[in-house]
């Protein structure tokens, strides 16, 4: 598998898994200008996309799905409650939307999607997990906390593409309302930089050889900040960064590392 993401913040979520000649979007958060030229970068185009995986309707997931299903049609997976969603305001999607029960599995092209309830203030909110050859990716962003549905899910993967959103404490002494911040610190809203740290350890004790920080908040985290709280509880757990685990944090607006598996 070749993961990669296109970009990943409160602005904008899109991230495209190829295997072989099968190539699956994960979110279309991004217009779809952005969308063609990152993948341009990959030597693809939009009519090279087998599927859109959604995770939920909000803007910055969904951002681009109207354009990208006008001009090239591209099925699109999503549960029940996303798919009415995204139907309610743009009814012309139908014909290319393909319903899914929230926790069952299907296969697309060779590569096994599994997906998993995830706590966010959104209507059938999912999580997937992604294997081939026998490697697994786990993308999860967008939840309050790490629930055991979420973590049995991901545990035994190669590359886990995992929220770490905010700093509790920046984002309490920060500018948002307190209505925001309630809605980010409760258990439908974001997961911490500390949470975070503790998700990774326990998927590095099951094998996890990479993991990608992301959907960072510009306003509540820094890269540097999100970095080292989850380096830190790695290195505690015994799993240094640089010898166990590598990490990364994915950028907001442009295409992250690429992992080969």
């Amino acid at each position: 598998m070749r993961i990669c993401t296109l970009a990943s913040s409160s602005s904008g979520n899109c991230a495209v898994v190829s295997h072989g000649k099968i190539h699956i979007l994960i979110d279309a958060g991004i217009s779809l200008r952005r969308i063609k030229d990152c993948l341009r970068g990959f030597g693809l185009s939009p009519g090279d996309l087998g599927c859109v995986l959604v995770t939920h309707d909000h803007i910055d997931h969904i951002r681009g799905m109207q354009m990208l299903l006008k001009y090239h049609k591209t099925p699109v997976f999503s549960s029940h409650g996303t798919a009415c969603s995204m139907l309610a305001a743009f009814s012309e999607a139908e014909p290319f939307v393909n319903v899914f029960e929230t926790g069952s599995a299907f296969d697309f092209g060779g590569v096994a999607v599994q997906s998993f309830s995830t706590p966010h203030d959104a209507s059938g909110s999912v999580g997937f997990t992604l294997s081939a050859a026998g490697k697994k990716l786990a993308y999860v962003t967008d939840l309050g906390f790490v629930t055991d549905e979420v973590l049995n899910a991901a545990l035994g993967s190669d590359v886990a593409i995992i929220e770490a959103n905010h700093d509790r404490d920046m984002l309490r002494r920060g500018p948002y309302p307190q209505f925001l911040k309630r809605r980010i610190l409760s258990e439908h809203g974001h997961l911490a930089n500390g949470d975070s740290g503790d998700f990774a350890v326990s998927l590095a004790a099951s094998g996890l050889r990479y993991v990608m920080l992301a959907h960072l908040s510009r306003e509540n985290n820094t890269p540097q900040l999100a970095h080292t709280t989850v380096g830190d509880a790695l290195l505690k757990a015994g799993f240094p960064v640089g010898r166990d685990v590598e990490l990364d944090i994915a950028p907001p607006d442009a295409p992250g590392r690429i992992y080969e598996l």
